[in-house]
């Protein structure tokens, strides 16, 4: 297939995507962004809703491909050259996230610490938020010390904050929050329908990438490359 009839079809895809597949959950950060999330995790040992996974990422023509790195996932297309990255991801209730550039008109204008002009996006969802563990392991330290702190995760509200533009000067802060507030009550159904982590990932990465298109709105991943954004 070539010409207009690929492109059609690529875009039929994209908005039509396999009805088996499930949805993208995930968020992206980009540089300045700020969310504030009520984990729906707790961190204790029969937690299924936060776990570490493998995920491979590489380019095939026009898009880019996540990949899930597991026993039942056919990982025979990912080149020689690519090595998984390991990442921790967990359920949360994702409030708001506040950007520092404004990306949709949707978004409402807020002044900002020094009377800086950001942009709050109500989200109000529940979401996974994946993230890289980091060097020396100190983004996934930032959690631990806030499940340290709580004595479980789902105890308030916590915000996560990306600072910085590609893969190499790029960080992450996860810091407790003195916010109360609790889900919403039409919301607090859903907990119980969530899928594991590990249910998740099977289902969205593991062979089809329909909705990875090159081209599409996108948010950077923290590992520096384009993502689909969910927003």
């Amino acid at each position: 297939m070539a010409g207009i009839s690929r492109i059609v079809s690529q875009r039929e895809a994209f908005r039509n995507p396999n009805k088996d597949q499930v949805a993208h959950k995930e968020i992206w950060f980009k540089d300045g962004d700020q969310a504030f999330i009520t984990p729906v995790a707790t961190g204790n040992e029969d937690d299924d809703r936060l776990d570490d996974i493998y995920l491979y990422t590489f380019r095939e023509d026009n898009r880019w491909i996540n990949l899930l790195k597991d026993d039942s996932v056919d990982t025979s297309s990912v080149p020689d050259n690519v090595r998984p990255s390991h990442k921790f991801a967990f359920w949360g209730f994702v409030h708001e996230i506040i950007h520092a550039d404004r990306r949709q008109e949707a978004w409402t204008e807020i002044e900002g610490p020094g009377g800086r002009k950001m942009y709050r996006q109500e989200v109000n969802d529940f979401k996974v938020v994946a993230l890289s563990f980091g060097r020396s392991d100190y983004i996934w330290n930032q959690l631990v010390d806030v499940y340290n702190d709580w004595g479980t995760l789902d105890k308030g509200v916590i915000r996560v904050k990306r600072t910085g533009v590609g893969m190499y000067d790029t960080s992450y802060q996860i810091a407790a929050t003195a916010r109360d507030e609790e889900l919403p009550t039409d919301k607090l159904q859903e907990v119980a329908e969530l899928q594991t982590i590990q249910s998740y990932y099977k289902e969205r990465y593991s062979g089809n990438p329909e909705l990875s298109l090159n081209g599409t709105s996108s948010l950077y991943g923290d590992d520096g490359k384009k993502e689909d954004s969910l927003f």
